[in-house]
């Protein structure tokens, strides 16, 4: 930041050298009229240098503000809208290139850039005419296009698509839409297809291009390799049925490369793109690492094990590539010790010791996951979110009296600690300790992403506040921070209950807890869980001695499988979060409770005093016992709900029956209740700005295609068609 020179030099005092020096002796001595009056005109300076500053930089795309980028458009004749795609969306790189991708009009690295820009996903070209099977003319031999498929080519057909034809049952995606990316290196020629690709029907034609687009956001789970950081940022697997999923909660999880930072506009190749590890690509990583022509850091695995029986002394160490084989494609290795088997496509492992199934004592991966939005735990910066949880809590936006840190490997000090239970033990003895507890806050913050086993329970005073957070120390030259929100993933595997005095209040942020969150009787305030996935449920229970009648439940962008609240629990506000608890069961369960829907998807019946809603996807029934109060606008409900009045909702009052099309409703999902590109347009589309209803609302995908749309449709070349491919 820039210290505006009033106050770097005091003013008056940038004018020192322009005067002689007896004017300021005189000045000094009558009281400093003449060095007032030039701190006047020194502000009014600074405030003209600025603004000129602004005004050259205006000039520029890669400097301008965001409000100028319009009026950038009228200079350049560039006439396509600009839409709002929500935050952290910029269309300055699109202008600020437009002018180059006209020089290289009509190829496919200009289309692709163009669509990576206009949307702010990676994107891939591929000319479909380049893969017709056709009589090849004598001098102009086509090797690499032959009209059959070598099946000895096994890499080559990893990549082949599964086919475009609609499946008869509209209500189940075809397989493309689950890994559109299958298209995008499919290296055989097929015969053509005369069908439409700008409708999506066919792709192998004279006149066809495709734009692949790619969603899904990759996550790393453990150490960056480019940097130093603390904590133990490995995590531990869940052992099933003699299998070790990756996922500590035991779902089935697609393993991912790793991408580059950036815009993603570049990335062609498929190491650079979001997509999922083949086996036969992972194979061919860890046959570079054995040959050591990759650094070992560099695979998207890795694993740590620590053997039982005598072998278990010291901590785990990583395993070599020699020693982690890829399931189904080669055998374990002829070496003594511990080996791991990897299956990729669900992310699990078996563990080896000397070449027989073994149990070790410890286990620790890393590995790389994928998913559309920053909702659930993640090891993403929840930063932003975070700080916005805090100041809306109701204890204002200052954090802390004090921070207790939970490291599972580090040394216990007088605030450290090396477990949850250990760390809320400690701020309840904190808690005692101090004079007035009321008031104060004690962020418990846990510096590791392995599991944290055991049942965990706290007791909050009258007005005190608890922040259980995943956050790791703060990183040099931000000493000014009690912790950074960034980079973690724990897990708690086992339930949370909290017990609270009047007033106090519980933020949860950045856990996958295995377990049931329940607030037993009395009388908190307020509890808030974000960026969390809850295997279990959130319950806010009463009794005779206390019924929580002040407790104002918050879930934003969280994963929960339902909420059941006592009748004296005033209100309930979920924000672009899910509550899944699948089709049938009660979702939300709150029969007194004044219940607020902005965003999110709710699989399963609602029942709740008042219901308000926004952009959200209520997928089963939903009852409002009063429903003169309240309203839904732009909001989906299953047949047979009782609401009060709607605004532009799905399915209209006398309209055709609707419902949702996931392309998955398997929470392992990197696509998990990602509406499919088949699933009506009233609910794909029927979100404010006419974005998608549900909790990827505020991606506004729609608005993202129809942007690439318009804005390649310039740059086809004659003859051509294009078509967007993606989900």
């Amino acid at each position: 930041m820039t210290v505006p020179a009033t106050e770097a030099t005091g003013g008056a005092d940038r004018f020192r050298a322009l005067l002689p020096a007896h004017l300021w002796a005189r000045d000094d001595q009558s009281g400093g009229t003449l060095r007032a009056l030039l701190s006047a005109v020194a502000a009014e300076l600074d405030l003209l240098e600025q603004d000129l500053e602004d005004l050259y930089d205006g000039w520029f795309a890669e400097t301008c503000d965001e409000w100028i980028l319009p009026y950038l458009t009228d200079l350049i004749g560039l006439t396509e809208p600009l839409p709002d795609l929500g935050d952290g969306f910029s269309w300055r790189s699109l202008v600020a290139d437009t002018l180059s991708h006209r020089r290289r009009k009509g190829t496919a690295t200009a289309l692709q850039r163009i669509a990576a820009e206009a949307t702010g996903w990676p994107a891939r070209t591929v000319e479909y005419y380049r893969l017709l099977a056709a009589s090849a003319h004598v001098e102009h031999p086509r090797p690499d296009r032959p009209a059959t498929a070598s099946l000895r080519a096994a890499d080559r057909l990893d990549h082949v698509g599964a086919g475009h034809d609609r499946r008869r049952d509209r209500s189940t995606p075809p397989p493309d839409l689950l890994d559109p990316a299958r298209g995008a290196f499919d290296p055989l020629a097929r015969c053509a297809d005369v069908r439409s690709i700008g409708r999506g029907r066919g792709r192998y034609n004279i006149p066809s291009l495709g734009v692949v687009l790619l969603p899904l956001r990759t996550y790393r789970v453990g150490p960056d390799p480019d940097a130093s950081t603390g904590g133990e940022r490995w995590s531990q697997p869940r052992a099933v049925d003699g299998w070790h999923h990756v996922d500590p909660l035991g779902r089935h999880t697609p393993l991912f490369l790793g991408t580059p930072d950036g815009d993603g506009a570049d990335r062609t190749g498929e190491e650079e793109l979001p997509l999922p590890v083949r086996p036969r690509r992972l194979l061919a990583m860890l046959t570079a690492a054995r040959r050591g022509e990759l650094d070992p850091a560099r695979l998207p695995f890795g694993v740590r094990i620590a053997p039982a029986g005598p072998q278990a002394a010291g901590p785990p160490t990583e395993l070599g590539p020699a020693r982690v084989r890829v399931c189904g494609l080669e055998d374990l290795a002829d070496l003594p010790g511990p080996q791991v088997s990897l299956d990729a496509v669900t992310g699990r492992l078996r563990t080896y010791q000397d070449g027989r199934p073994a149990e070790p004592a410890d286990l620790l991966v890393r590995y790389h996951y994928a998913a559309l939005a920053d909702v659930g735990a993640g090891p993403y910066d929840r930063g932003a979110v975070h700080a916005r949880v805090i100041a809306a809590d109701g204890h204002g936006d200052t954090l802390g009296v004090v921070t207790v840190r939970v490291d599972a490997k580090a040394l216990p000090s007088e605030l450290g600690v090396t477990s949850v239970a250990d760390g809320l033990a400690l701020a309840e003895r904190l808690w005692q300790a101090s004079a007035s507890p009321a008031g104060t806050t004690v962020v418990v913050a846990v510096g590791d992403s392995t599991s944290h086993r055991g049942d965990l329970a706290v007791t909050l005073p009258a007005g005190a506040r608890l922040v259980l957070v995943a956050a790791a120390r703060p990183e040099p030259g931000r000493a000014t921070d009690f912790y950074t929100p960034d980079g973690l993933r724990p897990h708690l595997d086992g339930p949370l209950a909290v017990t609270g005095g009047a007033g106090s209040s519980l933020v949860l942020d950045g856990f996958l807890l295995d377990g049931d969150l329940t607030v037993r009787p009395g009388d908190l305030g307020a509890l808030t869980v974000a960026q969390c996935t809850v295997a279990g449920r959130i319950v806010v229970a009463a009794d005779t001695t206390g019924d929580n009648g002040r407790t104002r439940v918050a879930l934003v962008r969280g994963i929960v499988r339902a909420v059941e609240l006592a009748d004296g629990v005033p209100a309930l506000t979920v924000t672009e979060s899910v509550v899944d608890a699948g089709p049938g069961p009660a979702a939300v369960s709150a029969p007194g409770t004044q219940v607020t829907f902005d965003g999110s998807t709710v699989r399963g019946d609602v029942t709740a005093r008042t219901i308000d809603g926004a952009n959200s996807l209520l997928d089963g029934t939903a009852t409002a016992e009063q429903r003169q109060s309240g309203c839904l606008r732009h909001c989906y409900a299953g047949p047979g709900s009782q609401l009060p009045r709607r605004y532009r909702c799905a399915p209209p009052d006398s309209g055709p029956a609707l419902e949702p099309v996931y392309v998955s409703t398997d929470p392992g999902s990197p696509y998990y209740l990602a509406l499919a590109p088949i699933c009506p347009v009233a609910i794909a589309q029927g979100g404010e700005y006419g974005a998608e209803m549900g909790v990827h609302h505020h991606l506004r995908r729609p608005l993202r295609w129809e942007a690439a749309r318009r804005h390649l449709a310039a740059y086809v070349p004659v003859g051509l068609e294009i078509g967007i491919i993606g989900s």
